[in-house]
């Protein structure tokens, strides 16, 4: 089952988003549910309803219904108050209940228009934009340097605000389960007219009844959708309008569930009336019109089931309550005739009262109610204002058999709860359907010892808080357990990756040994020439020494240039002077008697002990005075002495690597250590984008245990108040494995209340499989897969890692088609994306597969093991297949004959590049379906116009993912794209937002998904930016970054005063706001900071306005800025080290951004004074500056609060700086995004 891809009941596309709550809640699907949370007054909360909460609406035919619902429902209050002093949200449901309560449906109708001001609906909340994108938004892991931390989450409302909305939600329950009792009863009374088994106008009396009722109810739940918005606006004032939206929108529901019923009621009205003047015509007609009227009210098999309903188990099994002592029959007589005197057509015992906790006797006459003599007595009895539902039986009562009147009395034991303040009930015919419900005001008993409504709904509020404090310490204490076993693992890992590393350096030291050893003993030394003396010169009067051992060495100054030297120094080598290794010792002179027993000749003779190198062969020797002035190297031959026994082979090869492994050991171990410290890094972020997940989610869903555990059940919570099932009666869940691939599925199985009267969290266990690896969760409305309305997470599902799961689940395949790649073809940020999201998918076990156009522009030194491995003709050309490796990541060159990419750039002019990559395209898919050396892929991705074709060409079975970089060139090829692909992303939420109304976009939003990039923290990460001056972490934030400041002063020709540096590294385009970017410099300027440019124009014209920059700037201010107009990665890296806040990769680098709430900085820079909920939502924490518009005003509003912050709060700025280190930004989390809509697009 595939809730996500498969149901297309009422209109809903596969994978669409699950609907608001009534926004089409349609009769038929509310039909089903008869057993909802009924509403529960807040009359004790001490808030007006009727205060103000948005502007007074404007109409005055809203104005009108207002002040008339609200005359019916408090006229104390009313009558004091102005129609305009009522709050516009309540409008809609207000007035439509007066429509509905009216005779003409024109009203309602009218009133179904208004909308709140500024309001439209986005996913399941309130914008104040247009819904266009579903923003597939992961909750960005939080920062901190202790991942058990618990994210940042909004502050609780107060207990009046929580009240007031749970009452809300139940009022919106009750009127949804009322509209469909309303429908049973019409259905039932008209079949019941058309066949004479009642009159008709008590038919039509009937179908009044229920709609006043209702009517009655959603002037009730607007009521409480008032009030709950008044709570929310007293207890958190105006930061929360958009939860205020929702709740409006949510009321607008309301209207429309009652417009709905009063065009329906005209309609029944209308079937009455034809019934009335042919049900004594032929029966075929009376079948034909009973036919048209199911047609117009809800399908029979719907209204089977409804009547099938049952009400869900008890939550615990409870002694049976005490029964009420049964009178004599002539009490029951007497009773029964005082009620016939009185009018009544009920009563119940014990007399004077009802106690909670025991069981009591109800009676009704039948007789004096609309059902048939033919009916079968039931009751159906709704506990504290038809919150539960309960359906009995009931039996004629024996002793009241031939009572006076006529009377037909009917009788059943109710058990009654505890915790009651109310109880409701009506009479049915279980046959027919029809009810009586006391005329519309149902049957109530009077009850003893009862609780009133807030004191229930407070003690239920109280469990909720008491089980949601305890929900969240169950569920740090096991996402400390879980983040500890990860690291605990992690550290194994990090032990083997520290091992790994000294394995491949060992195999690459023994390759260098070997390659030294081919090189030293081979040509390298047969042209030297060896002495073991030079008489007169030199000698080694103990005999030359061994490879590894020591000789004396004896030289005679006399012999040459050196005779006036006081000192002599001999400098050695070895292997003819191999890699420049030397050794300088200075010589002593030898004795005369040392002279005659070594037998040297006469002269002036020194000498000093060797030590010989062990893997020499050859010895290599000068000498020269003290100076160095004086040289004697033998004519310019150096002298070269054979060593004895020299190492050669294996040896030879063993001890040059321990002479390399001593000469590199502490690089190694550094090495080593950097290895270590990645798994562990990586595994840090992992666990704590994981459990950022996992907490942003449990706020509507989580398992117990949090970690499904393969082959044992686990339980399902659910808070529907949280989603889009906000205010249904019943809720389902239904799932799978394994990403919908296993063959085991579960449910739709009916969630039960945690808490009693359905406020809060909703529970259903299911049975894991044993090779489950991933739970699949979707939630519905109903039993039926195909109808109702679902919360299927904006069509990804929910998806719940298994542990413990026997075999394995398939990896995707995924090939990225793109015209560039960092760092091997990059103009932008396309290639960081498609290497950094390659890398980051490949990390979770996945395939990935890269392919490019074969530049001539490419650094190929960057590609390992590259090489051409075949070719093949397309549309007559052939096209060389290249293969390599790049940043781990299998890499594709296409390179076709005809020249396309010999032009020594990546992009031309666009109309030739149109041609260009289209070319390309058709070559890119010919080499998958046909060339590739492995499987076909699952997903084809392409990326921005450049790859777009591929979307709509033969790609064979994959399935196509499309992301929009940049909407600013190739729209039409980007249009065609969105079309064909299964599910298309751009670059941020915020970006997806800016761009919807693109006509390129409009009309696939249901498959547009906005997704904030990341940064590579292999690539970006400072403490170990070798670029730098020196490393630095999170800890040590407040010392690299003034060293990197200093060499970035230094650098740059400026002054090392105690200011900020503003930097600023940027393509100069009018994209890019470049007057803001002019606007800033001179700001800096201004308020005694400095300011670093690191950028080029493709523009002559914008160049030539920076160069003027430049120049102004360094005329006026020489020592405080610097614009350098010239790509350069070091100097890049020390821009965002050395800066103090930046005009934007540099928050890894603690430097304080200031942005424009645009794209992608607007979904990771969250201003420290005016987005701490914004922040708190997503689980992360305030980190920048940012401001809105293009204008100089709003750059203005940013810069000089972050000068002012930096000049004034200077120990607040640095703790923010090594925030701004903590927060991750990698691409682990919008990987699991990218992965979810990879399988979305397969099911599609």
């Amino acid at each position: 089952m595939h809730l996500a891809g498969s149901s297309t009941a009422r209109g809903l596309q596969p994978g669409s988003r699950a609907p608001l709550l009534g926004t089409a809640l349609r009769p038929a699907a509310a039909a089903r549910r008869c057993r909802g949370s009924g509403s529960l007054q807040v009359q004790a909360l001490k808030i007006k309803w009727n205060q103000p909460a948005d502007k007074p609406s404007s109409s005055k035919d809203e104005e009108d219904s207002k002040g008339k619902a609200a005359a019916e429902e408090e006229p104390a209050a009313s009558k004091t108050s102005k129609p305009s002093e009522a709050p516009k949200a309540e409008a809609p449901a207000a007035a439509a209940a007066a429509a509905a309560a009216a005779p003409k449906v024109a009203a309602a109708k009218s009133a179904q228009t208004a909308e709140p001001p500024g309001a439209k609906l986005v996913g399941n909340r309130a914008a104040a934009v247009p819904k266009a994108v579903a923003t597939a938004k992961p909750s960005s892991p939080t920062g901190g340097a202790d991942a058990n931390t618990s994210l940042a989450m909004p502050a609780p409302m107060g207990a009046e605000a929580k009240l007031a909305v749970a009452a809300k939600i139940s009022a919106a329950r009750m009127l949804a389960r009322k509209l469909a009792e309303e429908k049973q009863a019409a259905l039932a009374a008209s079949r019941l007219a058309s066949t004479k088994a009642v009159d008709p106008d008590s038919a039509k009396q009937m179908i009044q009844d229920a709609e006043d009722e209702v009517a009655s109810l959603a002037r009730e739940a607007a009521k409480a959708d008032s009030m709950a918005r008044a709570a929310k606006a007293a207890e958190l004032g105006q930061a929360q309008q958009l939860e205020l939206q929702r709740l409006k929108a949510e009321n607008e529901t309301l209207q429309s569930l009652l417009v709905q019923l009063a065009a329906d009621r005209e309609a029944a009205e209308s079937k009455l009336a034809e019934v009335k003047q042919q049900y004594r015509q032929v029966p075929a007609e009376r079948e034909a019109l009973s036919a048209a009227l199911d047609a117009g009210g809800m399908p029979a098999a719907l209204s089977e089931m409804a009547a099938k309903t049952t009400p869900p188990p008890p939550e615990a099994a409870k002694p049976p309550p005490p029964e009420v002592a049964k009178p004599q029959p002539a009490k029951l007589v007497q009773l029964a005739e005082a009620a016939l005197r009185a009018g009544q057509k009920m009563f119940s015992l014990p007399e004077g009262g009802s106690p909670c906790g025991t069981t009591v006797e109800v009676f009704y006459d039948r007789s004096k109610g609309p059902l048939p003599s033919t009916a079968a007595v039931g009751i159906k009895i709704g506990f504290n204002k038809w919150e539960s539902i309960e359906t009995l039986p009931m039996q004629r009562c024996a002793e009241l058999a031939g009572a006076a009147g006529g009377a037909d009395w009917w009788q059943v034991a109710l058990p009654l709860p505890e915790l009651l303040f109310k109880v409701d009930f009506v009479t049915e015919d279980t046959k027919s359907g029809a009810v009586d419900n006391n005329g519309g005001r149902d049957f109530q008993l009077k009850l003893t010892g009862a609780v009133t409504e807030t004191e229930l709904m407070q003690k239920r509020m109280q469990l909720l808080e008491a089980y949601e404090a305890q929900r969240m310490r169950e569920l740090r204490a096991e996402e400390d357990r879980i983040y500890s076993d990860w690291m605990k693992a992690a550290e194994a890992a990090a032990v083997e990756a520290r091992k790994a590393y000294h394995e491949r350096r060992r195999a690459q030291l023994l390759e260098e040994a070997r390659a030294v050893v081919a090189e030293r003993r081979g040509a390298a030394l047969e042209p030297i020439a060896t002495a073991q003396q030079k008489e007169g010169v030199f000698a080694w009067p103990q005999g030359a020494p061994e490879a590894g051992g020591v000789g004396l060495l004896a030289y005679n100054k006399a012999s040459g240039v050196l005779r006036p030297a006081n000192v002599v120094l001999v400098h050695l080598g070895y292997d003819g002077w191999w890699l420049k290794d030397k050794r300088t010792i200075a010589m002593s002179p030898l004795s005369d008697a040392e002279v005659k027993q070594y037998k040297l000749p006469a002269g002036h003779w020194v000498g000093v002990e060797i030590p010989a190198w062990n893997t020499a062969a050859v010895l290599d020797f000068v000498f020269s005075d003290d100076r160095r002035a004086l040289w004697d190297n033998n004519g310019g031959r150096d002298f070269h002495t054979l060593l004895k026994n020299p190492a050669s082979g294996d040896k030879l090869v063993q001890l040059v690597y321990d002479a390399l492994d001593t000469a590199t050991s502490g690089d190694t171990v550094h090495q080593e250590e950097l290895a270590a410290k990645r798994v562990l890094d990586k595994a840090h972020v992992k666990a704590s984008a994981a459990r950022q997940r996992r907490e942003m989610q449990s706020r509507m869903l989580y398992t117990t245990p949090l970690t499904p555990v393969a082959g044992q059940p686990v339980d399902i919570f659910y808070n529907p108040d949280e989603t889009a099932l906000r205010g249904r009666p019943e809720v389902y869940v239904a799932g799978g494995f394994n990403r919908w691939g296993h063959a085991s599925k579960f449910g739709p199985v009916q969630m039960q209340s945690v808490i009693a009267g359905g406020i809060g969290w909703l529970r259903a266990t299911v049975q894991v499989p044993a090779d489950a690896h991933v739970v699949d969760i979707a939630f519905l409305d109903s039993k039926e897969i195909h109808s109702g309305f679902f919360d299927n997470n904006k069509g990804l599902d929910y998806h719940i890692p298994v542990k413990g799961g026997t075999g394995s689940m398939p990896p995707l395949r995924v090939v990225h088609v793109a015209a560039e790649m960092a760092p091997i073809a990059k103009m932008g940020g396309l290639g960081d994306v498609v290497t950094a999201l390659g890398r980051a998918v490949q990390d979770e076990g996945h395939e990935v597969e890269v392919i490019l156009p074969k530049y001539d522009c490419i650094d190929y030194n960057q590609v390992q093991n590259l090489r051409m491995v075949k070719d093949f003709w397309t549309g007559g050309v052939q096209v060389k297949i290249w293969k390599g490796v790049v940043e781990d990541l299998n890499t594709t060159f296409l390179e076709p004959s005809n020249g396309y990419f010999w032009v020594g750039k990546i992009y031309t002019d666009i109309w030739s590049d149109r041609e260009r990559f289209y070319s390309w395209c058709g070559n890119a898919l010919e080499y998958i379906k046909h060339h590739a050396d492995a499987r076909q892929p699952d997903i084809v991705h392409c990326h921005d116009w450049q790859s777009a074709p591929c979307a709509w060409l033969d790609h064979g079975s994959a399935k196509v993912a499309f992301t929009i970089h940049n909407l600013n060139y190739g729209a039409d090829l980007i249009g065609q794209a969105m079309a064909a692909a299964q599910v298309a992303t751009t670059v941020s939420p915020t970006y997806g937002q800016e761009i919807s109304g693109h006509p390129a976009i409009v009309g696939h939003h249901g498959k547009f998904f906005g997704i904030r990039n990341g940064i590579d923290p292999d690539i970006w990460d400072p403490a170990e930016d070798a670029m730098l001056p020196m490393g630095y972490t999170a800890d040590s934030v407040v010392e690299g970054k003034a060293a990197a400041k200093a060499e970035l002063r230094k650098r740059m020709g400026l002054s090392n005063a105690d200011v900020p540096v503003v930097g600023c590294v940027t393509r100069l385009t009018h994209q890019k706001g470049i007057h803001l970017i002019k606007h800033a410099a001179w700001r800096a300027m201004e308020r005694g900071a400095q300011f670093v440019l690191l950028g080029s124009a493709p523009d002559p014209k914008v160049q030539a306005e920076f160069n003027e920059l430049a120049n102004d700037l360094a005329s006026q201010y020489p020592d405080r800025a610097k614009l350098w107009f010239a790509y350069d990665e070091p100097l890049s890296h020390l821009i965002y080290a050395g800066s103090d806040m930046f005009l934007m990769i540099a928050m890894r680098y603690g430097t304080v951004p200031i942005v424009r709430k645009t794209g992608g900085l607007n979904d990771t820079v969250f201003d420290v004074d005016d987005d701490v909920e914004r922040a708190a939502e997503q689980g992360l924490v305030v980190n920048g500056f940012s401001f809105e518009g293009m204008d100089a005003p709003g750059m203005d509003y940013a810069l000089n609060r972050a000068l002012s912050r930096y000049f004034g709060e200077r120990e607040w700025w640095n703790s923010l700086a090594k925030s701004c280190m903590q927060m991750d930004w990698s691409w682990t989390t919008p990987a699991l995004t990218y992965l979810d809509l990879y399988y979305l697009a397969l099911k599609r």
